[in-house]
């Protein structure tokens, strides 16, 4: 059984699709003075922390809520959803879990924020800001397979 299989994903494309999204947010931010700048790449640690969340949501142009009615950050509060080990940060199996389990809800019950933008990183493929009709259709194909778009085509159409 491959990794991707082992985390409950459907495809490997997924799984891909993932590492690329976590890679890009685990960015090493670090502020000093009201000023915010990026490390190296080569000094990233595997975990997604306050700061790099918020400079994720940042370069998207999203400027997060400094307080919720929790009393923490909106920032500190998505993590706070899906931390499964409560230790202030999303690591690569937190966030996996986070992304099969909202994937596989029918129910409505899974905290979604966080999933909402990993769906649009993993759209945005060339980390631009934006989706392409190309970039939209690359996902879908690869999540839906061939058959399924010109129905969904249609459906948009009519």
């Amino acid at each position: 059984m491959e990794e991707w299989e082992k985390y409950g994903l459907d495809k490997r494309v997924d799984y891909d699709n993932l590492g690329r999204v976590f890679e890009r947010m685990d960015l090493k931010v670090r502020s000093l003075l009201g000023f915010t700048w990026l490390l190296s790449m080569s000094q990233k640690d595997g975990k997604i922390d306050v700061q790099e969340l918020t400079q994720a949501y940042k370069n998207l142009g999203y400027q997060p809520r400094k307080r919720t009615e929790y009393g923490l950050s909106e920032v500190e509060d998505i993590i706070w959803e899906v931390d499964e080990d409560a230790n202030g940060w999303i690591d690569w199996d937190n966030f996996v879990q986070l992304y099969v389990r909202c994937r596989k809800d029918r129910t409505g019950q899974e905290p979604t924020r966080l999933y909402n933008l990993i769906e649009f990183m993993v759209c945005d493929k060339d980390g631009g800001g934006t989706m392409s009709e190309d970039e939209c259709m690359e996902i879908l194909y690869h999540r839906y397979g061939k058959e399924v778009r010109p129905r969904s085509w249609r459906v948009g159409l009519t």
